[in-house]
């Protein structure tokens, strides 16, 4: 959109060149074409309506991708309900985005590591979930410090090897930057525990 352009104008154009890729962007997160198809419907919507209330955005394309993860990171509230996935006093911006994606992904964690062998899965689910040290949680186990840690580090293996079974995951600098299902590999219920 130029400076000049009317903003309604530089939505049309935005649509017409960036729904396709918003569309694709969406169903790789989703796997849902139909979902995918609504929620960059929604995207649209939420710019002319910022449009019409005086607020069009700077740059365009930056703020409908930037809208595009908002309203996916809401759709996923929603389909979580009762779970608390996202905080909701997070402030915008790229950073954000990144906790938002990290944090999605890691509700997907723990109903993994609860299929895990069961020393492994108590093992990591004591030091790395609950925060305990290993000292002590291999005296309550009676086991040396050393099978404590060996424990925890197949857990951590078992699990990546899960999650990496199930989703396709960007990291940069130790942040998700981007993740979503192998539709062809990934079991519906990996994240739901059963």
């Amino acid at each position: 959109m130029t400076r000049t352009q009317d903003p309604e104008t530089g939505l049309d154009q935005a649509y017409g060149q960036l729904r396709q890729a918003l569309t694709q962007y969406l169903q790789r997160q989703l796997g849902d074409a139909g979902t995918a198809e609504d929620l960059v419907q929604d995207v649209f919507i939420k710019a002319l309506k910022a449009i019409r209330e005086d607020r069009p955005p700077r740059d365009l394309p930056a703020w409908l991708y930037r809208a595009a993860r908002t309203t996916l990171i809401d759709h996923w509230r929603t389909q979580k309900q009762g779970t608390d996935v996202v905080p909701d006093d997070l402030p915008a911006g790229e950073e954000d985005d990144a906790v938002l994606l990290h944090q999605a992904l890691a509700s997907c964690l723990r109903p993994m590591t609860e299929r895990l062998p069961a020393h492994y899965r108590e093992a990591l689910l004591a030091a790395d979930f609950d925060g305990q040290r290993l000292k002590p949680l291999a005296e309550a186990e009676g086991v040396s410090l050393s099978a404590i840690k060996s424990r925890v580090s197949r857990g951590r293996a078992l699990l990546r090897e899960e999650v990496l079974a199930c989703c396709h995951v960007d990291m940069a600098d130790g942040w998700v930057q981007d993740y979503y299902p192998h539709t062809h590999s990934c079991r519906s219920d990996r994240c739901s525990g059963k």
